[in-house]
């Protein structure tokens, strides 16, 4: 048995994919029989810490890093953080294993370049001091390496997704769906403007929008007036999953990701993504010729008509897509290679 404590700024309920990360994580490594604690900066398992930067991940890193009994007091063989925007920086040296997945990094990330140019070599630091890297996709494996983290500790590992055992069913009808933060990067505003053409131009198809942010207002002003169109705003677990489950597409035209934690999770559940062609997608699409330039809405659209129009081929994707999901990012599969990489730094 391996006790392990994760770090994380996210925790349950989840604000975002790292939170969403974190209980997977949790739950598989728990089902292998190992004893795992938490230190939180929200959430179930929260520190009371000062709010200084108005950037709630950073108060808790400084928190954290000043006072490190916080992860010391479970006596760790192994300490897990998760980091990247909106993650944890752990920057004092450790007596046990650190072992650091990287979702994206502050060079990948949308934001102020003021920012990025603080944190970026505190992030590097952190990952140097890491035994193991855990990177979500290619492109953040090759970020992370950019910040001068050695080749062989740095290794992909996917997160893991709740993937039904069986096929998913045909689609009743034609339905469009967005899921995901309500953010200029996650586009949207896009993914809206593309229903409304799509329901416009064909008579009978439905979409909802699910998620929440700062775009909150535009979001249902872009929608109104649109009686197919249905903002439904945050939505638990279950709803979630349905809304997954009756969904013929779901639109990501995002501008970047470290990996699409919304495509896995879709695609788990027999939708099919239509989105924008970057790195972190490109990595999480069973069909990346359903992927357009960024920007380019017409392009979705015209791929939303195609799919509508061509139902066997729109249910064949979406078998590929389930098969595609269930073999690669299925959370027993990454419990296992967790229990490998953590006897792995706990006996080097």
């Amino acid at each position: 048995m391996t006790r392990v404590t994760f770090v994380s700024y996210d925790d349950e309920p989840p604000l975002g994919g790292q939170g969403v990360e974190l209980r997977g994580m949790r739950a598989a490594v728990t089902a292998r029989g190992h004893d795992v604690s938490t230190v939180g900066g929200r959430g179930e398992h929260a520190q009371r810490y000062p709010r200084v930067t108005g950037r709630a991940p950073l108060d808790f890193s400084v928190h954290v890093n000043r006072h490190p009994w916080l992860i010391s007091a479970s006596h760790p063989d192994v300490v897990h953080a998760l980091g990247g925007p909106g993650g944890v920086l752990l920057l004092r040296k450790l007596d046990v294993p650190l072992v650091y997945t990287a979702n994206h990094t502050y060079r990948m990330a949308h934001g102020r370049a003021s920012l990025r140019r603080l944190l970026s070599p505190l992030e590097g630091r952190a990952y140097r001091a890491a035994s193991t890297v855990l990177a979500i996709s290619p492109s953040t494996a090759a970020a992370v390496r950019e910040l001068g983290v050695a080749r062989e500790r740095v290794e992909v590992l996917a997160p893991g997704v709740d993937v039904p055992a069986r096929p998913p069913s045909p689609r009743a009808g034609f339905r469009l769906l967005f899921a995901g933060r309500w953010e200029p990067e996650k586009g949207v505003l896009e993914a809206i403007a593309v229903m409304r053409e799509v329901i416009a131009r064909r008579p009978g198809v439905t979409a909802t929008v699910v998620g929440g942010g700062r775009l909150a207002d535009r979001v249902r002003a872009a929608a109104a007036g649109v009686a197919a169109l249905t903002v439904a705003g945050r939505v638990d677990d279950e709803r979630l999953a349905r809304e997954y489950a009756e969904a013929s597409l779901v639109l990501l035209p995002s501008r970047y990701e470290g990996l699409g934690l919304v495509a896995l999770e879709a695609q788990g559940r027999g939708a099919v993504v239509v989105g924008y062609d970057v790195d972190g997608l490109r990595d999480a699409t069973a069909e990346r010729s359903l992927l357009v330039d960024p920007g380019d809405v017409a392009g979705m659209v015209r791929l939303c008509l195609h799919l509508n129009d061509e139902p066997t081929r729109r249910d064949e994707l979406g078998r590929t897509a389930h098969r595609w999901v269930r073999e690669r990012h299925s959370w027993e599969r990454i419990g296992a290679r967790l229990e490998e990489v953590y006897t792995a730094v706990r006996t080097a």
